[in-house]
């Protein structure tokens, strides 16, 4: 009898030590973000966190129409896929949902020169069927077709309008390794055919609201990040347990709706002395995939108009859409440019001033928020050197000034 209860017990201890599931209780994960690019070409950001505000505003009235992601500026996420693992990068994107990689030698794959995931090579990986709710998610978006017997749920993923950019494959099932730490039971795209700017990497992870993510279909209810602006240093991707923000400083506002994108309230904004209003019922997205900042009208305007009667810097022709632009010897901008702080519910963002003046050339730093006729987003420069937890349990953001990299 005895050796029975000792059998027993070391049979428990070692289911739990197995590899989580997608839907095991919430523990925690640590994966890693990088920046491809020594530096930011600011006029390319600019044209492509533009275009990726269009089809994020599109999307707010269109199911259809997922996101064109931004790839100057933006960051990727380090993650291993399959049995044994298979590392790969893929921007990380808390706009959209959908979690894909290019598999196999993939031809007619975009980036071309990027590594691909091998299902053949991974002991792990199966086809999900149509009756899987994933796919169930994906034929309501109107974005899968099921074809083999219902075997397999085969999907047309387009990004933009036009649906020239798109992703196209079938639904896997696989072994997602995030730091060191294995996830079983994650529903992925495994992408034969794909057109798009998708950066240097292997695909995109959806971290938004959606069932489709990765962070929903790993139950944490919740995760954050602290950006470094630095691009030769990684920055901390936390999941679960490891995504709370503890110490002084740490501030939290509601979500405003249910959807994929994490939209608050901005009530106004101070700069300086003036204080200007915020953006509106519709709120402002925080999002990681988009590199600036946009404000729609009138917030826009009168935020510029405040920035340009408190800055007290030689001021020069706008650059390549950026503006108001300033001269400055050494990139100092230390009290000359006024301070900017963005009032949420309940939760006040203090910036550091290079969240919101870069340098774009040589002597010159411009406001880096730009006008949006439609959506308002704050992009990753803004969130740089914070601490910021998505909590989609309690559906609220918290965030705190924090030293990323010591993190």
């Amino acid at each position: 009898m005895a050796a029975r209860v000792a059998i027993l017990g070391l049979m428990i201890h070692a289911l739990l030590l197995a590899a989580p599931t997608a839907n095991s209780e919430p523990r925690g994960f640590r994966a890693t973000l990088i920046r491809r690019e020594k530096a930011i070409n600011y006029p390319r950001a600019a044209q492509q966190s533009y275009d990726r505000l269009s089809t994020l505003a599109a999307r707010v009235t269109s199911t259809q129409t997922p996101l064109r992601s931004d790839n100057e500026g933006a960051y990727d996420m380090e993650v291993s896929i399959g049995t044994p693992p298979q590392n790969l990068t893929a921007i990380a994107d808390t706009g959209s949902d959908l979690v894909w990689a290019k598999c196999g030698s993939c031809p007619t794959c975009m980036p071309k020169d990027s590594p691909s995931y091998y299902p053949n090579k991974s002991s792990t990986f199966s086809k999900l069927p149509c009756t899987n709710r994933l796919c169930v998610a994906l034929e309501e978006q109107g974005q899968a077709t099921c074809g083999a017997r219902g075997t397999e749920c085969d999907y047309k993923y387009s990004y933009g309008l036009s649906g020239d950019d798109y992703t196209q494959g079938y639904l896997g099932n696989e072994t997602f390794t995030l730091g060191g730490d294995a996830v079983q039971g994650i529903g992925f795209g495994c992408t034969n055919m794909s057109n798009g700017n998708y950066g240097t990497g292997s695909g995109l992870v959806g971290l938004g609201r959606g069932p489709l993510s990765l962070v929903s279909q790993m139950g944490v209810g919740a995760f954050s990040y602290c950006l470094i602006p630095d691009p030769s240093m990684a920055s901390p991707l936390l999941f679960g347990s490891l995504a709370n923000l503890t110490g002084s400083g740490v501030q939290s506002t509601r979500f405003l709706q249910s959807g994929t994108f994490y939209n608050v309230n901005l009530r106004s904004i101070t700069i300086g002395n003036a204080r200007t209003p915020g953006t509106g019922p519709n709120g402002i997205v925080f999002d990681s995939g988009t590199t600036l900042t946009y404000l729609s009208e009138p917030a826009y305007t009168l935020a510029r108009i405040a920035i340009v009667s408190q800055t007290s810097l030689p001021r020069v022709a706008d650059t390549d859409g950026f503006g108001p632009c300033y001269q400055v010897t050494g990139n100092n901008t230390s009290g000359t440019v006024p301070t900017m702080v963005l009032h949420f519910d309940g939760a006040n963002m203090n910036l550091p001033v290079a969240n919101y003046f870069v340098e774009v050339e040589s002597g010159v730093v411009c406001w880096v928020v730009q006008r949006s006729p439609s959506l308002s987003i704050i992009g990753n420069i803004m969130q740089a050197n914070y601490h910021i937890k998505y909590d989609l349990d309690k559906k609220a953001l918290s965030f705190q000034p924090a030293n990323c990299s010591s993190m």
